[in-house]
């Protein structure tokens, strides 16, 4: 009998590791949208539920803190829920962002990472722009 030998493993079974990593990959992506909408929708949830009570402000620690605080209250974390929808969706629909440009290469988890930063400086950005100070 001959020994077995130490070769790296058939075509077959990397083929099977790329397309078991590609639907982990294609169903975690799914999954942390869904979790995003879902999150978005409790704060929509709780947003319209203690501001359709009706209380007075003084009432109301809710709509105190949205009186004095509102796009800080509301404009930055919807900022980054969206920002992650946008990098989430792009990536699972035209697969891994890269990013070239100005002597940077950003690949892997660098460009996802940069295209949120991009998106959320840009909301966030046109929140203090337009916000009435």
């Amino acid at each position: 009998m001959e020994p077995e030998s130490q070769e790296p493993r058939t075509e077959t079974h990397s083929r099977n590791l790329t397309s078991s990593d590609a639907r982990l990959r294609r169903v975690a992506s799914w999954t942390a949208i869904m979790g995003t909408w879902v999150l978005a929708a409790y704060f929509f949830g709780f947003l319209i539920f203690h501001s359709c009570t009706r209380t007075t402000s003084e009432g109301s620690w809710f709509i105190r803190i949205l009186e004095n605080h509102f796009a800080a209250t509301l404009g930055v974390p919807l900022s980054a829920v969206a920002s992650v929808c946008i990098v989430l969706l792009l990536k699972a629909t035209t697969g891994p962002i890269e990013y070239e440009g100005m002597g940077f290469k950003f690949r892997g988890a660098s460009g996802p990472i940069i295209l949120w930063i991009l998106c959320f400086s840009a909301m966030i950005g046109g929140v203090a722009l337009l916000w009435n100070k």
